[in-house]
């Protein structure tokens, strides 16, 4: 638990990208800044792992821990970009849609090819190339989102879930 408070932050973007990433590293561990930013209005995710070595949800999908302790007031808008199936963020994630009651905006973005057969500006029409494991893991992502977190959503939340270009297949 973080000892002080930030009173003032209305705004909050972390990002944990990088190879290695630790499997160690529990996501659930980031609700404390949540806890400790009682007027935070949105809060931004972004964890892009080359390879996800985190427990997946669908290796042991036994006892997802909850926190209930706090309740969160202001905050209205929560993204995660880079989605994964890691057992922990998914916790994370059922830990803002339960502990939330302001939520209006939840957005999970599955691991996206970094140019989109649907941009705008793309004049192939074709999608980036994408390495077959992070494709692997965002088809993975996608049903940890649809099997995990999609129920537990209440109907006042729009829920976006980004998922893989369908042009992408495994």
């Amino acid at each position: 638990m973080l000892g002080s408070k930030f009173l003032h932050l209305r705004h909050l973007i972390i990002s944990l990208n990088g190879v290695p990433f630790s499997p160690t590293y529990d996501y659930l561990s980031l609700a404390n800044f949540l806890d400790a930013t009682p007027p935070l209005e949105t809060f931004h995710l972004d964890v892009w792992q080359q390879r996800m070595k985190h427990v997946s949800i669908f290796t042991d999908s036994s006892d997802l821990r909850q926190n209930k302790e706090h309740q969160h007031h202001s905050l209205k808008s929560v993204t995660i970009k880079d989605f994964c199936c890691a057992k922990s963020l998914v916790e994370l994630t059922c830990h803002v849609i339960e502990s939330t009651m302001s939520l209006e905006y939840l957005t999970l973005e599955a691991p996206q090819s970094m140019v989109r057969c649907s941009d705008r500006d793309n004049k192939s029409g074709k999608c980036f190339p994408m390495d077959r494991h992070a494709l692997m893991e965002a088809h993975r992502a996608t049903l940890a989102i649809r099997r995990y977190i999609e129920p537990k959503v209440p109907s006042t939340v729009k829920l976006h879930v980004l998922e893989p270009c369908s042009c992408h297949d495994v």
